[in-house]
């Protein structure tokens, strides 16, 4: 049988450690997780194996995979992402996320507009009542419901 040809590329002998440090310091930085924020204790409840997945995979090994893109312009690509996929609840997450990764207001605001002539103009709707949530609630105001 013939070996598979991605056994070559991948990483027989990982430093899980280091992907779970990475994760933690990224997840810190992002200010969303933990006390007051999002947890994975649902999914560890119910999945051990998904939390890892999020842990090592997402955290350590996507989002930590080098400094070339600095955490702000991974947040603007995943913020457009979730645009894209008409996501506000995570979304919402993340504009607190991008805003503690040092995102303005006003940038958040046009990266999601920047994506309404690819998306359509519901989804930028859906992801702009999001982000005014977001930005209410870090602000401590009381949410507002831009047209709903």
């Amino acid at each position: 049988m013939a070996e598979d040809i991605m056994e070559n590329y991948v990483d027989k002998n990982p430093d899980v450690q280091e992907r779970f440090r990475k994760a933690g310091e990224i997840r810190r930085a992002m200010g969303i997780y933990g006390e007051g924020g999002q947890t994975t204790s649902d999914f560890l409840q119910i999945s051990p194996a998904h939390t890892q997945t999020i842990m090592e995979y997402c955290f350590g090994m996507v989002w930590g995979q080098s400094e070339r893109l600095d955490l702000k312009t991974r947040e603007i690509i995943v913020l457009a992402t979730m645009v894209a996929q008409d996501l506000p609840g995570e979304l919402e997450w993340h504009v607190r996320s991008a805003l503690n990764l040092g995102l303005t207001q006003e940038e958040i605001i046009e990266a999601i507009v920047q994506c309404s002539p690819y998306v359509g103009l519901p989804k930028t709707n859906h992801a702009l009542r999001a982000a005014k949530r977001a930005f209410d609630a870090v602000e401590g105001k009381e949410p507002s419901d831009l047209g709903h």
